[in-house]
């Protein structure tokens, strides 16, 4: 009997023994998993603090100082998923888990961190980047590229910009707006007079250069319609040289004896009207004065594009719409014409950034009514 009892004592000892250790590795397992939640539910918690404070104190967090706090959470959060899902909780406290902490992590990082970084990038490299180059091509008084931006910036306005509204956190989105898009709406409703008028300035120029003068002088009529509506000449040179273009065309409009240098500087803006409208992708033209026309390369353009801008693009364009009936002497496509072209490109200029720097001189003749010899200059930057 004794032994019995004996017997039935260590077996009990041995049952309780290990069910207290399965317990308590099961306790710990979980206890561990507890933690993680509750680690990643404060760092996903703090995930759009990292912007609204900033903005709290009127500064925008750069999308670069976002990325690690983004990366982390996005780590953590599967980390902690998947021990939830592998833990030894029962199936409804890991349905209630997870429910929780994406719900968190959706509402925090998909509803605030990664939309913020989203709008913040939208409006650094698309409406400043815009803006910057419609203020430069205003300081030039480069009439085309300011029309061309200012096209660019209308269509982001209208179309793109309600990114800028898609994250939590009133402060910082307060502030993005302030900078960014109010600058914006503000600078093309500057514009819309302004780059108006020159279009319609082009169109005249065009009309003038095809002897269609009575449908000139209609447009010239809506042109002087809007100028009451420009900003102060007075204090802005844009504005300034844009009523000195509106005024010379007037007098080409109202003149009925051009000068055929008259006549062929009309032309000239006509040109430069085609190669911006066909090949502002390459490079854009600006006549700067009489008898000369600077080509500003873009930075990135393909080396190909050379043979492309000056041979198909810009010099076909140069002797039909300036009349040009000889160059240096030689009718212009003949192949003494076009050597005489090619004899003014240095040696070393194997594509279209190459040219930037060097002039090329031309002599010509044109033909627009009255014969006109000129030397004419192309001026690359």
């Amino acid at each position: 009997m004794r032994k019995r009892i004996i017997k039935q004592t260590a077996v009990l000892v041995l049952f309780m023994t290990t069910v207290l250790s399965t317990t308590t590795v099961a306790f710990g397992a979980s206890s561990s998993v507890d933690r993680s939640v509750n680690k990643l539910s404060s760092e996903l918690s703090k995930a759009t603090t990292h912007y609204v404070y900033p903005a709290l104190d009127g500064k925008l967090a750069l999308s670069s100082e976002l990325y690690p706090a983004l990366n982390s959470a996005k780590k953590n959060y599967q980390l902690t998923r998947k021990a939830v899902v592998s833990s030894t909780k029962s199936s409804a406290s890991k349905k209630v888990i997870l429910a929780e902490i994406d719900a968190l992590y959706k509402e925090k990082v998909s509803g605030g961190l990664v939309p913020y970084i989203d709008a913040y990038n939208y409006a650094s490299k698309y409406l400043e980047p815009i803006m910057n180059d419609i203020q430069t091509a205003q300081a030039k008084n480069d009439f085309a590229t300011v029309e061309k931006k200012y096209h660019e910036l209308s269509y982001q306005l209208k179309g793109r910009t309600a990114i800028l509204y898609r994250f939590s956190g009133k402060a910082a989105r307060d502030l993005l707006l302030n900078e960014y898009k109010e600058p914006a709406n503000s600078m093309r409703d500057e514009l819309m007079v302004p780059v108006t008028i020159h279009m319609k300035n082009v169109e005249i120029t065009n009309l003038l250069a095809n002897d269609k003068k009575e449908e000139a002088k209609s447009v010239l009529a809506k042109v002087e319609a809007l100028l009451p509506r420009l900003p102060d000449a007075s204090t802005n040179t844009f504005v300034a040289a844009l009523i000195e273009e509106v005024e010379s065309i007037k007098a080409q409009v109202n003149d009925t004896t051009l000068s055929p240098q008259h006549v062929l500087d009309t032309k000239v803006k006509s040109l430069v009207a085609l190669l911006n409208t066909t090949q502002s992708d390459i490079a854009t033209a600006t006549m700067t004065e009489s008898n000369t026309i600077t080509v500003t390369v873009h930075e990135d353009v393909n080396p190909l594009e050379y043979t492309s801008y000056l041979g198909m693009g810009f010099y076909s364009s140069f002797v039909n719409i300036l009349g040009v009936t000889a160059i240096d002497g030689y009718h212009p496509l003949s192949t003494q014409g076009v050597s005489a072209l090619l004899s003014t490109v240095p040696a070393d200029v194997l594509t279209l950034a190459d040219l930037k720097g060097h002039t090329l001189s031309l002599p010509i003749t044109v033909n627009n009514g009255t014969a006109l010899t000129v030397e004419f200059n192309i001026v690359f930057k």
